[in-house]
């Protein structure tokens, strides 16, 4: 499913993670306290490390990606991702 960022970015997120053990075992330990995750689950989120390097590269200012940057857009994308399914109109 497509995910977006306020500013427009487009990222495409399987919408299988919802039930993804390994993607909540992740997030439960980066809640934990090991927020070195947050790139384990940014490449889960994303599905491959050339889509989280297209997002570094996105966010990117004065040659820096701010973590803080990083985690606030995943954290929208994830929200967005969320919202979208949410929205959409369950079958008949």
């Amino acid at each position: 499913m497509k995910a977006m960022l306020s500013d427009g970015y487009e990222a495409n997120i399987s919408d299988q993670l919802a039930n993804d053990w390994k993607f909540l075992t992740v997030l439960r330990k980066i809640d934990k306290g090991e927020t070195s995750l947050i790139v384990d689950a940014a490449e889960i989120l994303l599905g491959s490390e050339e889509e989280v390097e297209r997002l570094a590269n996105h966010l990117e200012e004065n040659g820096v990606t701010s973590v803080d940057a990083m985690v606030d857009a995943i954290t929208e994308l994830m929200n967005s991702a969320n919202d979208l399914k949410n929205s959409e109109p369950s079958p008949a």
